[in-house]
């Protein structure tokens, strides 16, 4: 897989407006991006989030070893665990202080609803194959105030509160390659009306 540097962070002064500083959510040597924010906005307009079409991606796609540990990106409460029907597969919901994260297409849940976790601790575990499509963490966050009915689901980019030393990307012919489709990751399905979304 080639990959080029999405971007790097400074330690040293970095300053964050919004004061969120957010940890990898998983434990591996790379942070590598296989689907960023807004990706592929002609195949998530076909689909919708709360009734509302999608603009594009709305998180971030991780890769993530089979099995590997899924980190919770800042302390918080487990606000809740479930199953999403249209894409998301078995997912965990995190409240901050600032929002709330969302750790999507897991394998297995290793927390319980209501709990108080610390940044760092292991939350989930990635899935393990066979699975469909490419194993990895979907992750994305909310910053209050948020709009759920905005064409991102209320999200917002993560990109620019994750505190690594180096972000990669896939390279644009691979992401090219994957056009308007986006093959290899779990499909979405068409929401039911009156369907809830994490």
């Amino acid at each position: 897989m080639l990959a080029h540097p999405l971007r790097y962070l400074h330690f040293a002064g970095q300053h964050e407006p919004e004061g969120i500083f957010l940890s990898y959510p998983v434990d591996t040597a790379e942070a590598i991006v296989l689907q960023g924010w807004g990706a592929h906005p002609a195949y998530y307009n076909m689909f919708t989030y709360n009734g509302v079409r999608l603009h594009g991606h709305p998180g971030l796609d991780l890769a993530a070893p089979p099995g590997a540990a899924i980190l919770a990106t800042d302390q918080g409460r487990v606000s809740e665990i479930g199953r999403d029907a249209f894409g998301l597969g078995l997912y965990i919901k995190i409240e901050h202080c600032w929002g709330e994260s969302l750790y999507a297409q897991l394998g297995q849940a290793l927390v319980e609803s209501g709990r108080h976790v610390k940044r760092g601790e292991q939350i989930a575990a990635a899935s393990l194959p066979p699975q469909e499509g490419i194993i990895h963490l979907h992750f994305a966050i909310r910053i209050f105030p948020y709009n759920r009915f905005d064409g991102w689901g209320g999200f917002s980019d993560p990109t620019p509160y994750l505190y690594v030393s180096e972000l990669m990307q896939l390279s644009l012919q691979e992401e090219d390659a994957m056009g308007s489709s986006a093959p290899g990751f779990a499909p979405m399905a068409v929401e039911k009306q009156g369907a809830r979304r994490p």
